[in-house]
């Protein structure tokens, strides 16, 4: 990293119209981030499980929605980036800027961050109690334990909808 900013150091400064771009690229970037949280649904989450897999590792309902959010989070963020970066680059391009011409573009990451990281956390958290509280009342019993077969069917119901679509 110390690498990283010393040689950045050496180049140019982004204008500062680009570092406002920037920044409303970065803002952009975590809004659709959280909304992705806010919209998650337990059918978005489980559509591509496997509830055979998921019985033999997962037992609590709390960790299996959490395995399962986190792997719909994951692949749906490398969305958001590989937009996030698309976009960054041809702005950059549209400037003649190289993309990290300084390290003012690390900085403005830095200094934006913390806010940005905050409000996506708490959307998360949010978001994952959601989920836990609707798979508790869809696929637990009244002793608390999962309902294998109705959340098996559930699973397989998802799958088919998405192969006839």
């Amino acid at each position: 990293m110390t690498y990283l900013r010393e040689s950045a150091l050496k180049l140019k400064p982004i204008a500062k119209e680009a570092k406002y771009d920037i920044h409303k690229k970065l803002i952009r970037l975590q809004e659709a981030r959280i909304d992705i949280r806010n919209e998650a649904t337990l059918e978005n989450i489980l559509s591509a499980r496997n509830p055979y897999f998921l019985r033999s590792t997962r037992k609590v309902a709390s960790v299996l929605v959490s395995y399962c959010f986190d792997s719909y989070l994951l692949s749906a963020d490398e969305v958001q980036f590989a937009n996030f970066s698309h976009e960054l680059r041809a702005s950059m391009d549209e400037r003649n800027q190289r993309l990290f011409d300084s390290a003012a573009m690390l900085e403005l990451f830095a200094q934006n961050a913390l806010p940005l990281r905050i409000n996506l956390l708490d959307a998360h958290d949010r978001a994952c109690n959601r989920l836990i509280h609707q798979f508790c009342i869809e696929f637990c019993d009244k002793s608390a334990v999962i309902n294998w077969w109705r959340l098996t069917q559930f699973i397989l119901r998802l799958g088919d909808t998405c192969s006839r679509n």
